[in-house]
């Protein structure tokens, strides 16, 4: 995936949670390495669920990483 096409997803995405009475809810996680911080921004969702949303998030990545591995070979 481009970055091109990674960006317009991702705009997708927060339209979706800006439309009136919308139930999508999005969590976008920046990253500054050179500065070292880290900064979550809750779209259409309240505070404290951002960090279930954030475990929930990284549990499928997991799952799907670990589905990937699975049937692979090492040479």
């Amino acid at each position: 995936m481009s970055k091109e096409d990674a960006y317009r997803m991702v705009q997708e995405a927060i339209r979706q949670c800006t439309v009136e009475e919308s139930h999508h809810c999005a969590v976008v996680v920046v990253v500054n390495e050179k500065e070292n911080t880290v900064r979550v921004y809750g779209l259409n969702i309240t505070e404290e669920d951002v960090p279930t949303l954030l475990l929930e998030a990284a549990g499928e990545v997991a799952e799907g990483y670990v589905k990937n591995m699975e049937g692979r070979t090492l040479q």
